[in-house]
């Protein structure tokens, strides 16, 4: 079977009021299966997982720095010279905690970090 005709049987069968036994949950299990099929010969299970926490987040020293002074409003340029790097190593930090952070802009970083108490003071 294609990847397309195994998701449409699995859908299906999610769909279905007759589908593979749907087992209990407790609503606050991590890892815990939902769903179990058999197609083909192949079981293929349903798997509930919690979402990653955003305290998991751990932003080095320097990143902090830089974090910190992008909330006071600086520009990189300024951020450079405060920290006596170039403004092209402050963008690669910047990526880094965007990336870490899962944002796009600095300030969705600011939010999110103000928001989640991780801006150290």
């Amino acid at each position: 079977m294609t990847f397309q005709e195994i998701l449409k049987s699995l859908i299906s069968q999610l769909n279905s009021a007759t589908s593979s036994p749907v087992l209990q949950t407790s609503g606050v299990a991590s890892n815990e299966v939902i769903f179990e099929s058999n197609i083909d010969g192949t079981r293929y299970y349903l798997v509930r997982c919690q979402p990653k926490s955003d305290q998991s987040v751990q932003l080095s020293q320097r990143e902090q720095e830089i974090a910190k002074l992008v909330a006071e409003g600086l520009p990189n340029k300024c951020i450079a010279k405060e920290l006596g790097i170039s403004q092209w190593t402050v963008s690669t930090y910047l990526r880094r905690i965007f990336g870490k952070l899962n944002v796009t802009n600095r300030a969705a970083m600011t939010a999110k970090l103000l928001g989640d108490q991780l801006l150290a003071s």
